[in-house]
């Protein structure tokens, strides 16, 4: 069996487990009150307390068979962490081996499915504010970006592979000379300012580690209060779980939640559509503050 195939019938196994967890707790104590009760009408209790054992029989077995189902769940568990290590070492080997180019960066882009497009655009809209700059992290050919327009200024990073021109096109030419800022090194970018940074379809391809360096430097470039929008591969989702063949790299929300917390980010929101496009809405603790009274007036249009 391929590695990946193993991971997903092992969750799949912790996900329909949960479904046959039966507690009848609260069902049998219902019934031992109501034939104690009864009893009370009764000077011979000889039946009611072969039922009273009877009950307590099979509330003894149902705790059995709960106990029994952890017992699995933890070897279950066991397997997968030990396949997770495997397929995680895979993903460095990947990532130190793979050279993303922008023909690679465009395939990535075509298996964004439109619903999540629509949805993570509604997102980026609304947490994007003409009082605060905004910066996108990873804007490849720019289908994104627009929906920042309101950011001022909005920075682009092109640390990654970036269609220049494409980017630009996006916007009329007084905004994307005047208002549209291109960076290829996050260090110089001005530190604790920008109100939202956005990063889709970068994660989704990276291990641990390199997530870790940036998520130290992207918390730095926020202000107080900021607000941070990323995708990821939920592999707590089945069908995240089959991207891990050759496609993107192996990650969770339990991972990814941990880290973003390790280094001082609030979760605002975790959202998955479809089952399939993973993202989370992190910010920077604190209030978001702007001495900005007006926007800038950008016209629409070439």
């Amino acid at each position: 069996m391929q590695l990946v195939d193993k991971l997903i019938l092992l969750n799949r196994f912790l996900r329909f487990n949960k479904l046959h967890d039966i507690d009848y707790t609260d069902e049998l104590n219902d019934h031992k009150k109501h034939w104690a009760d009864q009893s009370k009408a009764f000077r011979d209790k000889k039946l009611y307390k072969e039922i009273d054992t009877i009950l307590e029989s099979i509330k003894s077995l149902n705790i059995q068979y709960k106990d029994i189902i952890k017992k699995i769940d933890v070897q279950i568990e066991q397997l997968l962490r030990k396949d997770e290590n495997t397929i995680i070492a895979r993903d460095y080997d990947m990532f130190s081996t793979l050279k993303p180019d922008l023909e690679l960066q465009q395939t990535r882009e075509s298996h964004l499915a439109s619903d999540f497009v629509r949805e993570i655009s509604i997102d980026i809209g609304n947490y994007s504010d003409w009082k605060y700059p905004g910066l996108e992290l990873n804007p490849s050919t720019g289908k994104l970006t627009r929906q920042m327009l309101a950011c001022d200024p909005l920075y682009v990073y092109t640390g990654h592979v970036v269609d220049k021109d494409s980017v630009k096109d996006k916007f009329n030419t007084f905004f994307s000379e005047k208002r549209l800022l291109m960076y290829d090194d996050l260090d110089a970018l001005p530190q604790g300012q920008f109100g939202t940074i956005t990063n889709v379809l970068t994660y989704n391809f990276w291990p641990l580690d390199p997530i870790k360096d940036q998520l130290q430097k992207v918390i730095k470039l926020l202000r107080p209060g900021g607000y941070y929008i990323f995708t990821y591969n939920d592999c707590e989702y089945e069908p995240q779980i089959d991207f891990c063949n050759n496609f993107a790299s192996y990650n969770t929300f339990t991972m990814m939640s941990g880290l973003v917390k390790m280094y001082g980010f609030d979760i605002i929101d975790s959202r998955c559509m479809n089952d399939t496009h993973s993202w989370m809405i992190v910010k920077r603790p604190g209030e978001l503050k702007s001495i900005k009274s007006s926007g800038v007036f950008v016209q629409e249009g070439k």
